[in-house]
This record gives C-alpha cells, structure tokens and sequence, in this order.
C-alpha cells in the first residue's frame, strides 16, 4: 500500500505527509521517554514495603502505555511542543518549500560546430578569403527558487588563410592547447578547459556575494602578415564605380 501512495501522490504531498510523521514519532518518543523517567521515580518511591511492592507491579501489569496504545491530549501536545521547542505550522509551511538547490529550469543551447567565410569569385573561381572554424559554442540557464545563473563557452577557435598558397602557417590563430600552459586535456585528446567562459549568477548558492562575474579567455597565438589583411580590407572596400554612391549615402546619413 505504500509503494502504491508513493507512485500516485506529488513529490509535495509525500513530503508533507513524512513531516507528520517525523514530528509523531519525535513527539511520541519523548513522550514515552518521559513515562518511563516517571514510573522508575514511582518504583523508586515504593520500593521500601513489600505490600506497596506487590500491589504496585499488579497496577502496573494492567496500566495501558498512552505513548503507544491511545490518544495524546490537547495538554499534553501542548505541553510536549513547549519541551522541544516545536511549531506545527511552521514546519508544515516548511515541508512545502523546496530546497535552494532544487531546480526550477534548466535550458541548454549547444552548437558542436560553426564556421564563418570570406570568399571571392574572380572568373568563375570562388576563391577563400579567409574562415573561422569553432567548436562547441553552449549556452546554458538555470533557475532555482532563490537564484539564476547563466553561462556562455566555447571551447575551440581557429582562423584560417586562404589569400597565401603553399603557406607554412595556413593556421593563423588558434588556442593553446599545450599541458604546461594549463589547458586540461583528457583522454581522447581534446581540451576540457573551454577557449572562453562567461558565467553571471544571481545570488548564488555559497551566499559569497549577491552577484557573480566569471570570465575566463586562455591563451592564443596569432600569426600576422599583411597578405590577408589587405584581403579584408578589399573584400568590403566597394568598387570604384560605386564609391561616389556609397560616400553620397554617408554623407546624407550624417
């Protein structure tokens, strides 16, 4: 009967229900505690007669135990309450309130991979300029009762050069990605620690502050030549013929 109260009510009412319970038993408990304190003292008491002696153990034998066989009375709950220092309402209140851990939501957003490219179509050849390649671009949110937190990653980024043939360094930027630089690498051989992190979190959990920044950037390398530069600037520069529109539309917008 149990197992089956457990897969039909909430996760609230099974809560509230083991809150009665807990605070039974722990009345209960002191409760029996306390008769027993009482009946040695009455022993105690009537220890010196042998007659007080026999009837006593008779009264005993037909004396039911109230902790276990009937009712607690008003007086004595109340009584009980003020020994432990216990309020009913207030732990019924709290029984409903979920921890500050609990989670309320939870989205995650995660690209595996993306690239972004510049490229020329001189005579019919399309022709790359110049490519960013990434890897693992997540965004995650949660929400608890009493806080958020968001976060922004991404683990690997690279640039690459298409403007220089038969180049030795086609590759010109990348992440670190050595061990003795910091970068935590695991057993497949790819890097754990993310290229970028951003983490905002509102009121967090440890209670260290009321708001919370985190941003990490690891190590890159950048190779540079003016090749590829001039290359951008070419791709967005407009042709000649159409400079003096685009001038006479800047001019008109400011």
């Amino acid at each position: 009967m149990l197992k089956a109260l457990e897969h039909k009510l909430s996760y609230e009412d099974i809560r509230f229900y083991r809150s009665i319970a807990r605070s039974r038993l722990r009345k209960d408990m002191e409760l029996r505690k306390r008769l027993e304190e009482d009946r040695a003292k009455q022993q105690q008491q009537h220890s010196g007669g042998w007659m007080s002696w026999l009837w006593g153990s008779q009264t005993n034998q037909s004396t039911e135990d109230p902790a276990f066989g009937g009712q607690m009375t008003e007086e004595q709950r109340k009584e009980l309450y003020d020994v432990l220092d216990y309020d009913e309402k207030s732990a019924i209140i709290n029984s409903f309130e979920a921890p500050r851990d609990a989670l309320k939501a939870r989205v995650v957003a995660e690209l595996k991979k993306g690239s972004f490219a510049l490229k020329v179509d001189p005579g019919g050849k399309a022709t790359e300029v110049i490519s960013t390649v990434f890897d693992s671009f997540r965004a995650e949110f949660i929400q608890r009762p009493g806080n958020f937190e968001a976060s922004v990653s991404l683990r690997g980024f690279s640039v690459f050069d298409g403007t220089t043939k038969n180049t030795l360094y086609r590759q010109i930027a990348r992440v670190k990605t050595s061990v003795a630089e910091g970068a935590q690498v695991s057993k497949d051989g790819e890097v754990e620690d993310p290229f970028f992190f951003v983490k905002f979190e509102n009121k967090p959990l440890d209670e260290r502050a009321d708001t919370v920044l985190i941003a990490r950037m690891r190590h890159m390398e950048v190779i540079y030549h003016r090749g590829y530069v001039e290359a951008i600037v070419k791709f967005f520069r407009p042709p000649e013929s159409q400079l003096e529109s685009v001038e006479a539309l800047l001019v008109g917008a400011f």
